[in-house]
């Protein structure tokens, strides 16, 4: 696993001012990288979904693609999202596709991409101190469940889980107060 030092040095210094959209940005986008990096991953194998100030909904900040492709509500009972969100502790689901889910976000075409189906997720809580404020989504994605490459393990969950929680609080420094999808 690539060590995470570097990024939270990264982090100290791209979010030394507080929130602007550069900084958020930039910080998503390293996000990304890192888990991408780790896990031999797509850039559209993560996914990084923000609350909105009422905690009523959850958008996607990453990846850009999906940065408009609607909400996703909290009280949502069939959403993976809602549920790791309200469930508060991350979850490893290597069936993905045979369990109920929001199938709608699959379908939608990133960039020059094909649309490809996601077989595995694994999915951790956005935190900073006691104040919650999303989730990220490690995916595996392919034609079929082969495609879809290795399982998620209890050790990649823990990795996961270990490293948004030093991460997570630098995501809150630069986070828009009104963040509800597309910001501009």
């Amino acid at each position: 696993m690539k060590d995470i030092n570097l990024l939270i040095e990264k982090f100290k210094m791209n979010t030394a001012g507080g929130h602007s959209e550069t900084a958020f940005k930039t910080t998503l986008n390293d996000i990304a990288k890192f888990y991408c990096d780790n896990f031999d991953l797509e850039p559209d194998e993560v996914a990084i979904l923000l609350t909105d100030k009422d905690n009523m909904v959850m958008s996607f900040a990453y990846p850009e693609h999906l940065v408009n492709a609607g909400m996703i509500p909290l009280s949502s009972p069939d959403a993976f999202a809602a549920r790791i969100y309200k469930l508060s502790r991350g979850q490893i689901e290597n069936n993905f596709n045979q369990m109920k889910h929001l199938h709608l976000f699959e379908y939608i075409k990133g960039p020059g991409s094909k649309v490809r189906r996601i077989w595995k997720m694994m999915s951790a809580v956005l935190r900073a101190g006691d104040f919650k404020f999303g989730i990220i989504e490690l995916s595996r994605k392919g034609d079929n469940a082969d495609d879809a490459g290795e399982d998620f393990s209890p050790e990649n969950l823990e990795f996961l889980e270990a490293s948004i929680q030093e991460i997570a609080p630098y995501l809150r420094k630069v986070l828009p107060g009104d963040f509800r999808g597309k910001l501009s």
